[in-house]
């Protein structure tokens, strides 16, 4: 296991905060079931644009760490690669369709 920190919009936050609370696990096991389910699909669209934090949007993300198996963080380190996304970007978009397929 590693322990990277990633940053999570705040409405991310708030949306991860009350569902740990409600199935009484915690943060960082509700983020790395969401990376594990992530890292499994197949085809990753391939992004043109540079990925990082725009300035002055810092203030609208949580910078929050957590258990990642080592295997799922080196697949999202070669899914960064082939699509040339950060790895956080890929764990906020993880934690995304997490939640839709939570409903």
């Amino acid at each position: 296991m590693i322990r990277p920190w990633v940053n999570v919009s705040l409405r991310q936050y708030e949306r991860l905060k009350r569902l740990t609370e409600k199935i009484d696990r915690s943060l960082s096991e509700t983020i790395r079931e969401a990376v594990c389910e992530f890292v499994k699909k197949k085809d990753f669209p391939v992004s043109t644009t540079t990925s990082h934090l725009p300035r002055g949007t810092r203030d609208r993300y949580k910078s929050v760490s957590a258990y990642l198996a080592r295997s799922d963080w080196h697949l999202l380190a070669e899914i960064s690669k082939k699509t040339g996304r950060c790895k956080t970007e890929l764990v906020r978009e993880a934690v995304d369709r997490y939640f839709r397929e939570c409903k």
